[in-house]
């Protein structure tokens, strides 16, 4: 399975599972759960647009803070989503926050921030663009659609922007692009040397097979691109189609790679298509075939449409009848494709992808990392120069850009500087260091933004203080949305265990609250059972039979937001 896809519980997490908790202390249900309720902030509810008169106390919590970030106890829990996009209103419009910050890859999130500023494009396609499933919802459509409106009506605006770094392919093409704009003598060398990485050890190396047509008879209409598929052992991946509506500027208005609905295992001949809005100011449509994983692929017969007006592509072998695929731009790495005389749809032949089996390129990751690291080096040493001729945010840009690469590169090396959660802090570092009067608000899981050792939080609380406050969230009972053995669907939440945190949570007054941890103290018989370490659920993305992880609680968040009975995310 796609490595996007498997976002597991973190290793922290796992080696909190390890401890044995050896005893609770001694505490009366009854005193634990009247402190509760005089300490609490009864929340009215999840959904946005109700006001912020119960989140005015949060008010004096929050207090300060710079960067306050938001968990979740699951990847796909409805109420949390919504409870977050709530309180990130109430962040912008009350406490002055302007800059949002999710847990997705740093360039490709920040497309959307043109969105939210109000240009043109498909918000959809750009949240897809991220490549995280746990955000193609309609809580995040919803959030994204909030800021847009809220944008157009502000003299302040809120930003939209990612931190994460787990795939350097647009930081890289991004990073080039720069250097060949400043005619930089370092471009060639990062071509090379970017090409290494990204498809020597990318674990989702992919095919590809381009094309390209003007947009002129197809702006202010939809375009339909089909094509006829037929699969053989695809694993660690899928086979599909793929379009892209892009501007002048390079700027894509809508995008779909059939990532939520591709062919995996082996097929019969089925026919895919891709539907996509064109913008009135686009400029082309880039369109193709995709093959990730390992496995044979055969693609026939396919057809562009407009308002289902077949577009001119005589230009175009689209039934791949001739000896080579014409019009079109390979991009095959460690694939092979070929014209397969043996497999068809129709006509007597089709266009075959294959991916091999791969093995483990840790050692040329060592070859790799040491160059692009040089390349950033040289970058830095380039910056003053590039600053006095072209604007800051576009050199910064480019740096973190390089950066990233970096980052990806130590990671897949296992380096001692490589923690994934090490470099999303510096990716947050960054951003408060570019914007120093401003505020930070961040989307994660539980894991990442608490102060658990290794996690992002803790970076972030060792660089910022009490400047960074983490909020956690929690939920008692319902179910939620993950990868299964059966794929992605729906999933019970684990009963909470009687000696748990969400146990006593579930039997305060209120069914939806947030407490601030920090009026817990341990002498106080009805908040001492909050100084312990004690079960506490962690879901990621992949579905758990044992959910509850020993957490010392207090240690690791700031404030808790419980919502005891929760649904899944509804996604998109």
């Amino acid at each position: 399975m796609n490595r996007l896809m498997k976002r597991a519980v973190p290793i922290a997490a796992i080696l909190l599972s390890l401890l044995l908790i050896s005893a609770f202390s001694i505490y009366e249900t009854g005193d634990s759960v009247s402190w509760l309720n005089q300490h609490v902030v009864t929340l009215e509810g999840c959904e946005a647009g109700q006001g912020f008169s119960d989140l005015a106390p949060l008010s004096a919590a929050i207090g300060d803070a710079r960067i306050v970030g938001l968990g979740e106890s699951t990847h796909g829990t409805r109420e949390h989503f919504q409870m977050k996009h709530r309180l990130v209103e109430y962040l912008v419009e009350e406490l002055g926050f302007t800059w949002f910050m999710i847990e997705a890859s740093t360039p490709e999130a920040h497309l959307l921030d043109a969105y939210v500023l109000g240009a043109e494009g498909d918000p959809e396609q750009l949240i897809r663009g991220m490549y995280f499933w746990t955000w193609t919802t309609e809580e995040v459509l919803a959030m994204v659609e909030w800021m847009r409106a809220y944008n157009a009506r502000s003299d302040v605006k809120v930003h939209f922007t990612g931190f994460d770094m787990q795939t350097p392919n647009v930081a890289a093409a991004q990073a080039i692009r720069f250097l060949r704009e400043v005619e930089s003598p370092l471009t060639d060398r990062a071509i090379e040397v970017y090409s290494k990485a990204i498809v020597a050890e990318d674990d989702t190396t992919f095919a590809t097979a381009t094309y390209a047509v003007a947009a002129d008879a197809a702006r202010g209409k939809t375009i339909r691109f089909s094509a006829w598929i037929q699969t053989e052992d695809i694993h660690n991946g899928y086979a599909g189609l793929w379009c892209r509506i892009d501007g002048r500027e390079g700027t894509p208005f809508a995008f779909d790679n059939m990532v939520d609905r591709g062919l995996s295992g082996t097929t019969e001949w089925t026919e895919c298509a891709i539907e996509l809005p064109v913008d009135e100011e686009a400029d082309h449509i880039v369109f193709g075939f995709l093959l990730t994983g390992q496995g044979n692929a055969w693609f026939d017969a396919a057809n562009l449409t407009v308002d289902g007006v077949p577009l001119d592509t005589s230009k175009l072998d689209l039934e791949f009848e001739g000896t080579g695929i014409a019009g079109a731009h390979t991009n095959l790495g460690s694939y092979s494709s070929q014209m397969d005389q043996s497999a068809a749809y129709e006509g007597a032949q089709s266009l075959r992808l294959t991916g091999v089996e791969r093995i483990s390129n840790t050692p040329l990751v060592s070859d790799v990392l040491p160059e692009a690291e040089t390349i950033l080096a040289d970058m830095g040493a380039a910056r003053e120069v590039w600053l006095s001729l072209h604007s800051a945010e576009e050199v910064e840009r480019a740096l973190l850009n390089a950066r990233i690469v970096v980052q990806y590169l130590r990671m897949k090396a296992n380096s001692i500087e490589g923690s994934r959660d090490a470099a999303m802090a510096d990716n947050v570092a960054w951003l408060a260091e570019q914007f120093p009067d401003e505020r930070l608000v961040l989307w994660a899981h539980n894991a990442h933004i608490s102060r658990a050792p290794g996690m992002m939080g803790a970076h972030l609380a060792d660089r910022f203080g009490d400047g960074y406050l983490p909020i956690g969230f929690a939920t008692a009972s319902g179910r939620y949305y993950a990868i299964g053995d059966q794929g992605q669907r729906l999933h019970d939440l684990q009963q909470p265990p009687t000696e748990s945190f969400e146990a006593t949570f579930a039997a305060a007054t209120a069914p939806t609250f947030a407490l601030d941890l920090r009026q817990v103290e341990s002498e106080v018989a009805g908040s001492a059972w909050l100084t312990e370490t004690r079960p506490f659920r962690l879901v990621g993305s992949l579905a758990m039979d044992e959910q509850f992880f020993p957490t010392p609680l207090r240690d690791y968040y700031d404030l808790i937001v419980f919502i005891e009975e929760t649904t899944p995310a509804r996604q998109l």
